[in-house]
């Protein structure tokens, strides 16, 4: 390869920033080019090297000529961009570079004048002649996502149960055959509508199926932990939500690592069921309990494209305001493939806020809402084709048309 790559990897405080360059880092890796990845915060206003990461390396690093990838670059708006970009140039002396790829974090709304469009009036202000701008996602023109190694897949599922066996005999707990798991990973300001919907709604659906039932909650903000408890507890003392369950029991796990009893409702139901809640989970654990899981809850897009990777459709959804566009991706879809059932289903599987009124769209179902076969048929085909849009190859082939 004559030319290197640059990777600037801009983050905000969540990982999922961070997650998404080292994803791009290692298809820039599968090219056998040369290149680094830099970790630059969102705030600053020039090209501050906060981490710094370099791959293939072979011969000195050329900066003279390369490709430059930014990644998600929508954090920062177009000028604020093109002046980062600029102060990299002259850090690095870079003189020949002609070629930008910008790829973005999977569909989300953006800000007044941060159109396609005027990202590239921008940065063409720099002398760059191809800028290729992208974004991850379902909508029509977006590339899909990025999918865990198959490696890591197949590891991952092999190792999940006997791991969680480990994790729960630490804690003196475990978690019977005939009890149904279900996870969730909760990162909005509407979590509490959000965890009532993903119980309420697959407790109706696996209705009919016997044994009980464990839900285990990550919760990013740890102060709604304690608000989230006590509304749970609240909204199952009566009619008709406590006809699903006969025991209703909650509890938590502190920094401590100590399991602590919130005590229980009981119902008009016949089966059990235990939510768990915490903050924060290891990365392994968190990947193991999404593949060992009967039906999951994500939110942002890291967890997202894992639970694809790993379960081969698509979790509940915690949606924040902005991502709506990527919901509106998956319900034309949905609707294409199977109509307004296939779309009302769909629909019960995500809340969150509206992106402009700031109001709460849910849907919770009810003890009527009987899946018909035609239905199952279509949600499957509907989860085969998300799963199979997978954003890898189309990088690889962006970045090596520009080498």
């Amino acid at each position: 390869m004559k030319k290197s790559i640059i990777i600037l990897n801009l983050v905000m405080a969540g990982g999922g920033d961070y997650a998404l360059g080292k994803k791009i880092k290692d298809i820039a890796r599968s090219t056998q080019a040369e290149g680094v990845l830099f970790t630059v915060s969102s705030e600053s206003k020039s090209f501050k090297i906060e981490g710094e990461e370099k791959f293939n390396q072979g011969k000195k690093m050329n900066y003279r000529d390369c490709v430059i990838v930014v990644t998600p670059y929508s954090i920062k708006s177009p000028v604020p961009l093109a002046s980062v970009l600029a102060d990299l140039f002259f850090q690095l002396g870079i003189i020949n570079c002609d070629t930008v790829i910008l790829i973005d974090e999977m569909d989300i709304t953006r800000d007044f004048c941060s159109s396609d469009r005027d990202y590239k009036a921008a940065l063409s202000s720099l002398g760059l002649k191809n800028i290729s701008v992208h974004s991850l996602g379902f909508s029509k023109k977006s590339l899909g996502y990025l999918s865990m190694p198959d490696q890591e897949v197949i590891s991952i599922q092999k190792s999940a149960k006997q791991d969680i066996i480990k994790l729960l005999d630490s804690y003196n707990l475990s978690l019977p055959e005939d009890c149904a798991l279900y996870f969730a990973y909760l990162s909005s300001d509407t979590i509490f509508t959000c965890a009532q919907i993903f119980i309420i709604n697959t407790l109706i659906e696996d209705r009919n199926t016997p044994g009980n039932s464990a839900y285990v909650f990550v919760c990013r903000e740890e102060h709604v932990i304690q608000r989230l408890l006590i509304k749970l507890k609240g909204s199952f003392l009566s009619p008709p939500h406590n006809d699903l369950f006969s025991e209703f029991h909650l509890s938590s796990i502190t920094d401590e690592s100590k399991v602590i009893n919130h005590g229980y409702n009981r119902g008009a139901g016949n089966k059990k069921i235990h939510i768990c809640i915490t903050k924060t989970l290891p990365s392994t654990m968190f990947k193991n309990l999404t593949s060992i899981s009967k039906t999951g809850m994500m939110s942002g897009d890291q967890s997202l494209s894992d639970y694809l990777s790993l379960k081969k459709s698509l979790p509940y959804y915690d949606k924040q305001p902005w991502k709506e566009p990527l919901i509106e991706g998956l319900n034309k879809r949905a609707n294409a493939l199977g109509g307004e059932e296939l779309l009302n289903k769909f629909e019960s599987m995500v809340a969150g806020r509206n992106p402009y009124d700031g109001s709460i769209a849910y849907k919770l179902l009810t003890p009527d809402d009987v899946p018909a076969p035609a239905l199952k048929n279509s949600l499957l085909a509907f989860n085969q084709e998300v799963y199979a849009r997978k954003a890898d190859r189309q990088i690889r082939e962006i970045l090596m048309k520009y080498l």
